[in-house]
């Protein structure tokens, strides 16, 4: 190359020095301009992956709280069965000693009565035999329209302490 092409070529670049110049600029200001954006988007991406890593840690000891409570749903249910096997047991106990009581109870008054007169009409108790028809010294005792009975007698015990708790 000679002296006057070189001479032509600095024209040339200095023409187009200043573009260049401002196109490097140019270029120099996006490529910061996206470094910065890509910051920021990292920033947000780092930002949002801890929010979802605090959803995800919360939600998952959520999680065991509420397997926790199923449990323990699970153990009172148990518990409340239980007790309700042995309240119910309990109660059937309490009613078989209150028929057994009430059964002794009617024993004993019924032993306790020998004779019974209910409006001149006697009644023998519940341990002689139906067809039980007083001595002719017995009679004696009796009232006098009262006669030895035509047939059996029936007599109810349950009747008879009705009547004696009126």
């Amino acid at each position: 190359m000679g002296d006057g092409e070189v001479a032509e070529l600095f024209k040339i670049a200095n023409g187009y020095l200043p573009r260049v110049r401002l196109e490097y600029d140019k270029l120099n200001w996006e490529k910061n301009s996206l470094r910065n954006e890509l910051n920021a988007w990292k920033f947000e991406i780092d930002n949002a992956a801890r929010i979802y890593q605090g959803f995800c840690d919360r939600n998952f000891a959520l999680k065991n709280r509420v397997d926790q409570l199923h449990l323990s749903i699970s153990d009172l249910e148990n518990k409340k069965a239980e007790l309700e096997k042995t309240t119910t047991q309990r109660q059937h106990s309490a009613e078989i000693q209150e028929n057994n009581a009430y059964n002794s109870n009617l024993n004993l008054e019924i032993e306790q009565e020998d004779v019974i007169f209910t409006n001149d009409i006697f009644i023998p108790p519940s341990n002689i035999a139906s067809d039980y028809y007083p001595t002719e010294h017995e009679m004696h005792n009796y009232h006098s329209q009262i006669e030895p009975p035509s047939g059996k007698l029936i007599f109810d015990t349950r009747d008879l302490f009705r009547y004696q708790q009126e």
